[in-house]
């Protein structure tokens, strides 16, 4: 449950680091810019994915270590963001896409057992 709780948090910050202008220019070439359809649903996906990875951080750790858990995923996934978009803004597509399936096939894989 932790390692989808940081998939999802990564997965979240990158959808909300890309509804910024800079950022969305970085990745598609500049002088480009979202259009408010797209930020609006890049920005609600980015929450949604914050709210998960909080879910799946209590469902780990309980409440009294769950969130003390999750700030430390989203210190790390933020982190991580922040390093991809300086040096390769188009791997944070990529990974943030990658990111939840991985936190599927986690939460699948400790459910079974």
């Amino acid at each position: 449950m932790i390692l989808s709780g940081a998939a999802l948090a990564f997965s979240g910050f990158a959808a909300t680091s890309i509804t910024m202008d800079r950022h969305y220019a970085d990745i598609h070439g500049r002088g480009k810019e979202a259009p408010a359809a797209t930020r609006l649903r890049l920005r609600a996906l980015g929450w949604i994915g914050l709210l998960l990875s909080f879910m799946a951080c209590i469902g780990a750790s309980g409440w009294h270590l769950g969130p003390v858990l999750w700030c430390g995923i989203l210190s790390l996934a933020a982190w991580t963001v922040t390093l991809l978009l300086q040096y390769h803004p188009r791997r944070v597509m990529q990974s943030a896409w990658i990111g939840i399936p991985a936190a599927l096939l986690a939460t699948t894989l400790l459910l079974r057992t």
